[in-house]
């Protein structure tokens, strides 16, 4: 006869589903850092995008990627608008000709200092709503979910 006692969390429940609850978060956040940002006409993503070339310097496509722990195909579809308002340009790289690197123009740096303390803002409006104690806690906790060994699923 079968087992058929319930599991401790019945993860058919959405609640339950550790993906689905981050996800939502995530969407939740995404839109709240969206919103004020936009007066600069930048989401959160392409603001990170800036922010780590701002930050690191010009990255080839592949390295901002896993930078960003985003593959190519997503990065290149938030790059485009960037690229066509002039904030980052694609350039040879003088050491290596078949190397392409991302830059931050002078628009895009100009832009991150406008963006920047309204980033800033953001940020210290969710940690004073969520604590920031939890803040620092959850970041920590989210940084072992990027890294832990997951297995494929079977």
């Amino acid at each position: 006869m079968p087992d058929t006692a319930p599991l401790a969390a019945d993860l058919s429940e959405p609640t339950q589903c550790n993906c689905a609850a981050l996800r939502q978060a995530s969407r939740r956040l995404t839109k709240f850092y969206d919103a004020a940002l936009a007066p600069t006409g930048l989401g959160i993503n392409q603001y990170s995008i800036l922010s780590r070339l701002n930050r690191h310097g010009p990255n080839g496509i592949q390295d901002l990627a896993a930078l960003l722990a985003m593959d190519r195909s997503t990065l290149g579809h938030l790059l485009r608008p960037l690229e066509k308002r002039n904030l980052v340009r694609l350039t040879i790289t003088p050491a290596d000709k078949r190397r392409r690197v991302l830059v931050l123009t002078a628009e895009g740096q100009d832009l991150i200092a406008q963006a920047q303390p309204l980033w800033s803002a953001a940020q210290a409006r969710f940690e004073h709503a969520f604590g920031s104690d939890n803040a620092l806690t959850l970041r920590a906790v989210l940084r072992q979910v990027e890294t832990a060994e997951l297995a494929e699923p079977v």
